[in-house]
């Protein structure tokens, strides 16, 4: 399996290893309930260099990007961020990613487990005139989270970044580390505060290093799942994949339907009504998973996507997809075997106090 540079601090800090997407990640440090609640209470960091970071330069890069993307990048101010998916011929949804624009460049990134293959598909619709470089190799990103990472980052910081907008990016000047290569981004990956930094992978130590003796707690893949499911994220593998399509994962907001760009032709006939539809759910009794199957009766109306216990509602939760046409309470979810009965709640279940 693949390992980040931060493998060695994670050893040191005596992580749990867990295999995702081909690399060896830590899944927690301490407890997931632990960890899950200091991101929300206070400050937490996680280490997700095994994300896939692209760089775009060249000529028509925002007509390229509206044509192997959902959204109008090239009504994307600069210094902004945009998320955004890429669709198949089908209009499966074959990542969901997020797109910055930098000067003259757009910075892409895409999920672990797609790299390869995004790589692939986006360097067989580009043309000439447009160049992709894969970074994911030279640099890191570090995901700093919580109510008190603003005041943190900025303690060790020359750029100003308590004053970033919330989905916009900035190069970072950092007091002690003089990085070939660092940018922050106000985004994430958990419902709450946080910033995201790419950083040159030489300097992930020392960057770690510091924020660890500023108290800010490392967390792992364990409550960055729970995390994002109160917040009603998507998990690529689950709420969405080459077999859904936006539509049906309820990110009809993210299309423009202006332009044309991949796999619109076959969302346009579901336009106005997706054959299937994401619900998220709390169980009444156990604790649902990832595939359970879904019950009106004895009708098989779809299946679990993700489901956990949350930390913070200390109930079950999950998010299912069903059919579109479903409108009843009478719900059930088949749990080894077992029908258990789950409530539909609106989305998301948490949301942060701003």
């Amino acid at each position: 399996m693949k390992r980040t540079s931060l493998y060695d601090e994670h050893k040191k800090l005596e992580a749990k290893f867990t295999e995702f997407s081909g690399w060896e990640m830590p899944v927690q440090y301490t407890s997931i309930i632990d960890e899950h609640n200091a991101v929300r209470a206070n400050v937490g960091m996680f280490d997700t260099s095994h994300m896939g970071t692209f760089i775009f330069s060249g000529n028509d890069i925002e007509k390229f990007l509206n044509y192997v993307t959902l959204g109008n990048m090239s009504g994307l101010p600069d210094r902004k961020a945009r998320y955004s998916m890429l669709l198949n011929e089908e209009g499966g949804i074959k990542d969901d990613v997020i797109v910055y624009k930098f000067g003259n460049e757009y910075m892409i990134v895409v999920n672990a487990g797609n790299l390869d293959k995004d790589f692939e598909w986006l360097n067989k619709h580009k043309s000439e005139s447009i160049n992709i470089r894969n970074i994911s190799e030279d640099i890191s990103l570090l995901a700093v989270q919580g109510p008190k990472a603003a005041s943190i980052l900025q303690s060790i910081s020359n750029t100003y970044i308590t004053s970033m907008k919330y989905f916009t990016v900035s190069e970072l000047k950092l007091k002690d580390i003089a990085a070939d290569f660092c940018r922050i981004a106000r985004t994430g990956y958990t419902g709450e505060d946080g910033f995201e930094i790419f950083i040159s992978k030489d300097k992930t130590i020392e960057l770690w290093e510091k924020l660890i003796n500023l108290s800010v707690k490392p967390c792992g893949l364990g409550c960055r799942d729970t995390l994002r499911l109160e917040s009603c994220m998507p998990l690529h593998g689950h709420e969405i994949d080459e077999n859904i399509n936006p539509l049906e994962a309820g990110f009809q907001k993210t299309i423009n339907w202006d332009n044309d760009f991949i796999g619109k032709d076959k969302l346009i006939p579901l336009k106005d009504k997706p054959l299937r539809k994401s619900v998220a759910f709390e169980c009444l009794s156990g604790i649902a998973r990832n595939s359970n199957e879904v019950f009106l009766g004895d009708k098989k109306i779809g299946y679990v996507t993700s489901g956990s216990f949350s930390p913070i509602l200390k109930r079950a939760i999950g998010m299912a997809l069903i059919e579109s046409d479903v409108q009843s309470d009478n719900l059930e979810v088949a749990i080894h075997n077992n029908r258990r009965k789950i409530k539909i709640v609106q989305k998301p279940f948490y949301k942060r106090q701003k």
